[in-house]
């Protein structure tokens, strides 16, 4: 079990707290929402535990393959449904990556492995949520 805590600190500031870990963000909305503009929002985590899992498990798999990168990036975009409940029904994935002995080949199972197996947050959404990858070795 993997247990967090979100507190509310005044008007719409939160802070999130993993309990594992015990570090802390900023969770807030825009001033047009009634924020204060002080943290990221709700659905910009999401799409940043996507990437950052993945990001994760690819350096890790590629760690076992003995690949050792010297760039590692991963851009996403969430479009969201226009109607309520407004969730992501697609991402987009950019991997931007550079390491001795890296392939295309290599850098597509990887982001396999992790996008199909391993990453939990990815998981979680599977289903409702449409996956576009782009690799670019650079």
């Amino acid at each position: 079990m993997i247990n967090a805590n979100v507190k509310w600190a005044g008007k719409k500031q939160l802070i999130a707290t993993g309990e594992k870990s015990g570090h802390s963000i900023v969770v807030d909305m825009a001033k047009e929402a009634g924020g204060d503009d002080t943290g990221m929002r709700p659905t910009e985590l999401l799409l940043l535990s996507i990437a950052s899992c993945t990001a994760i498990d690819m350096l890790n798999i590629l760690g076992k393959m003995k690949i050792e990168l010297t760039r590692c990036e991963v851009k996403i975009s969430g479009y969201q449904r226009e109607d309520y409940p407004k969730y992501f029904n697609r991402m987009k994935l950019t991997y931007i990556l550079s390491g001795e002995g890296l392939t295309r080949k290599k850098a597509k199972k990887a982001i396999d492995l992790s996008m199909d197996k391993y990453c939990a947050v990815s998981q979680t959404v599977k289903g409702r949520t449409e996956f576009e990858i782009e690799i670019d070795i650079v």
